[in-house]
């Protein structure tokens, strides 16, 4: 999984302020003190194999990046082995009878739907103070992050797999953050997830043809579980949208709570869920999946993902009209007027 966080200054209230900036300054020092630059890492014959393996890949991944106008800047020259499951644990929140994240707000960059923590357990602490609140909320491990270009991002254990989909996904998602370092719209997560998410996919899928070949492990690999991701994202968004239908209705709330527990039974049996999901876990999907359809429309009206590219880092906090935006069919039109005067 992806995750956008940013090792600054908090608009935090008291208590959580300072421990969020204690574990966010100690987490972020120690992961860049484990960095060593991927070239040793790659030519020491202490490392595993798969790793050096991997890690050999990057630069080609990040060149890659950069012909379809991505900004690699400083990031991924080194490589952090964290000793720990997780990058970060993010932890996120809304509403129990409406989809209304709740926000954290940073200095200069704006307004975030979720926080990452690099300890387990003050991530699992903060998600209990929200639900003690009277917030649906989730705690959720995140194998990488990026810190929006304030620091040289390495690479981290956490982005390694084991299986053939290794490569792809480690291809997903260096694009996925290279796409954050190089478009990011303050207040907008809804646009910023969707729109890395869309164009870090839409690259994995070219990539992987050209450096594997169609028929390649691989290959089948990454659509395979591209096309699982898929029907379980499908299936979330359709109990999105039947709960917001809920929501805003006329229902009293102990009706609406009885409804929104029937429709997430079925979503729960459908796709035989271990965990229950809740307004947090379904706003998550609809941050990152819920904007294809106007990306769709602009990169059809784009004609090559560069240009919707190029035509993205066009964008500014005035081309949206209210913070965490969701409707993103105006943006597309935005993008697709706006690619028409890029060469």
């Amino acid at each position: 999984m992806k995750l956008l966080a940013l090792a600054a200054a908090l608009l935090l209230s008291g208590c959580l302020m300072t421990r969020y900036l204690a574990q966010a300054g100690h987490g972020q020092a120690q992961l860049l003190g484990r960095a060593r630059p991927i070239e040793e890492v790659v030519a020491d014959p202490n490392t595993p194999l798969r790793v050096a393996v991997l890690l050999a890949e990057i630069p080609a991944i990040k060149e890659y990046g950069r012909q379809y106008g991505l900004s690699i800047k400083r990031n991924y020259q080194s490589y952090s082995a964290l000793g720990r499951p997780a990058a970060v644990w993010f932890v996120g929140a809304a509403d129990p009878l409406s989809f209304k994240p709740r926000r954290w707000c940073f200095p200069i960059v704006g307004c975030f739907a979720g926080l990452g923590w690099f300890d387990e357990e003050e991530g699992i602490r903060h998600k209990l103070d929200l639900e003690a609140q009277g917030y649906d909320a989730i705690v959720r491990p995140a194998s990488a992050y990026s810190t929006g270009g304030w620091f040289p991002d390495p690479v981290l254990s956490t982005m390694l797999g084991g299986g053939d989909d290794a490569f792809p996904e480690l291809a997903n998602v260096i694009l996925h953050e290279s796409v954050h370092a190089t478009v990011l719209v303050p207040d907008q997560p809804f646009f910023n997830e969707s729109f890395a998410t869309y164009v870090a996919d839409t690259l994995t899928d070219h990539w992987i043809i050209d450096r594997f070949g169609r028929g390649s492990p691989e290959e089948f690999a990454w659509m395979v579980g591209q096309a699982l991701q898929l029907a379980r994202t499908s299936r979330m968004l359709h109990g999105y949208k039947q709960l917001e239908k809920l929501y805003d209705g006329p229902l009293p709330k102990d009706q609406k709570l009885k409804e929104k527990a029937r429709i997430i039974d079925a979503l729960v049996d459908d796709l035989r869920l271990r965990r229950r999901p809740n307004n947090a876990s379904l706003t998550e999907t609809r941050v990152y999946n819920g904007g294809a359809d106007a990306l769709i429309t602009a990169h059809r009206a784009c004609g090559d993902l560069r240009k919707l590219v190029l035509a993205g880092r066009t964008l500014k906090r005035d081309d949206f009209k209210e913070k965490l935006q969701e409707d993103l069919a105006p943006i597309g039109v935005i993008l697709a007027a706006r690619c028409k005067t890029i060469e």
